[in-house]
């Protein structure tokens, strides 16, 4: 199975350093980048040949991080997919093609994160492992494999705001009785640049509202 790399982006300050970075490190990946404010006409006519995307969706405003993704997930026809935040690098040479690999191997895992150096979720944080099961992974870069796509579905579109919609995702994978993995030998700088969502990249988000929505849906103290 293929896999696609679906970056949401409002600026190509992030964006053109994101994708050079996937380009470097994985040269053969299909980009799918939805907009969220960028020139659209400009990035739906930039070759791959000059940096550009594989295919440029148009996204719907306003932004919400849950339906944009579902919108790359689907334009990525039957690939696996990579949820990829705009403001992370990936620094490992092959690192998406290792998460595959993990993902063609290991098929009791439904979703694979990479470690990473700004995250919400202390466990993505690297530990020298390798593969490790984890109980949830923020959504700054995630491998997730159409299999499990099929049997969980597309991302909750009633999570509006920043946050929880990670949450909810690994909550349905776990119901589902797969696993959740973090694998310590690809990593992503989630540090180097300015978030659209939380500012400075240590700055935290306000996650409050999403944090409403996911006990409304399934009960305090689910998470």
């Amino acid at each position: 199975m293929a896999h696609s790399v679906v970056i949401p982006s409002k600026t190509m300050d992030n964006l053109l350093p994101c994708m050079a970075a996937v380009r470097k490190h994985e040269p053969a990946a299909k980009i799918v980048v939805i907009d969220d404010g960028l020139p659209f006409d400009l990035i739906n006519c930039w070759s791959r040949d000059g940096g550009g995307p594989d295919i440029a969706q148009l996204g719907i405003k306003p932004f919400i991080f849950s339906r944009n993704m579902n919108l790359g997930i689907k334009a990525a026809g039957d690939d696996d997919v990579i949820l990829l935040n705009d403001d992370a690098l990936l620094k490992t040479p092959g690192g998406f093609s290792a998460l595959k690999k993990l993902a063609d191997d290991e098929s009791d895992f439904g979703i694979f994160a990479p470690c990473t150096n700004v995250t919400g979720a202390p466990a993505q944080r690297f530990q020298g492992v390798g593969l490790r099961e984890v109980d949830n992974v923020a959504f700054v870069c995630v491998y997730i494999p159409r299999r499990t796509i099929n049997a969980v579905g597309l991302l909750d579109e009633r999570f509006v705001t920043y946050g929880w919609d990670d949450n909810d995702y690994c909550r349905r994978v776990k119901m589902a009785g797969l696993k959740i993995g973090v694998y310590d030998f690809t990593f992503v700088d989630h540090g180097s640049l300015r978030s659209t969502f939380r500012g400075d990249p240590g700055a935290a988000g306000n996650i409050e509202e999403g944090r409403r929505i996911f006990n409304e849906k399934w009960g305090v103290g689910a998470a």
